[in-house]
């Protein structure tokens, strides 16, 4: 019987973890299309390994991630800065996991997503598809993003065919300012000379704990 009881708690416990960092990473979303910056810091864990991954560089630390969402992007309160601005992004197609010793959880999805930018008064507009993996961490009794990597599939004008748009190339990024390299091994877009990479981010698996070596896929 104690036993029975014990397994009912843990698994309403995994149950209530991944609804809570489902909500967590839909509510990033929501908060980074109004640019909240602030508020997205709020959601992200101060352990000094918490980290972003963008297809142009690797963000360590809570002071790489205040500076990637406070530093590199107009702020909500900029209200000249944000004029003409808008990212949206509708994740899907989500695997979920929850440690066993529910101190841990990792999520990948497809995001589908459009962005516009203004740039010298000049509004361009451009599709921006991409794969999520994320790991989220249980600290000081909440649920918080630990690790993020961001995996580009279609970055094209509105205009232009994704099959026609030049092969990402990290220079192709500006005004950003990563703390080192991309650790991932494909810098992969839609091209008709590229080939889909297989394994990123790595669709989770159940796992007892955490271990960084198989953590969002590489």
């Amino acid at each position: 019987m104690e036993r029975n009881q014990e397994q009912l708690e843990r698994f309403l416990k995994k149950k209530l973890a991944a609804r809570t960092c489902q909500n967590l990473i839909g509510r990033y979303c929501f908060y980074h299309s109004a640019m909240r910056g602030e508020d997205i810091l709020n959601m992200w864990s101060k352990n000094s390994d918490t980290r972003i991954e963008m297809p142009w560089g690797v963000y360590d630390g809570p002071e790489g991630v205040r500076r990637r969402y406070l530093d590199e992007q107009p702020r909500h309160d900029d209200l000249e800065g944000r004029k003409g601005n808008l990212v949206v992004e509708a994740l899907s197609t989500m695997v979920f996991e929850v440690a066993e010793d529910t101190k841990t959880a990792r999520g990948a999805w497809f995001c589908q997503g459009l962005q516009t930018e203004v740039k010298n008064g000049k509004a361009e507009c451009k599709w921006l598809w991409t794969k999520y993996g994320v790991d989220f961490i249980y600290e000081n009794g909440e649920w918080k993003i630990w690790h993020m990597a961001i995996f580009p599939i279609i970055d094209t004008p509105y205009e232009v065919a994704w099959n026609d748009h030049p092969r990402a190339r990290i220079e192709d990024w500006t005004g950003v300012s990563p703390d080192r390299k991309p650790t991932a091994r494909y810098l992969w877009n839609m091209h008709p000379d590229n080939k889909y990479p297989m394994g990123h981010p790595a669709t989770p698996k159940p796992y007892d704990n955490f271990d960084l070596e198989v953590g969002y896929g590489y």
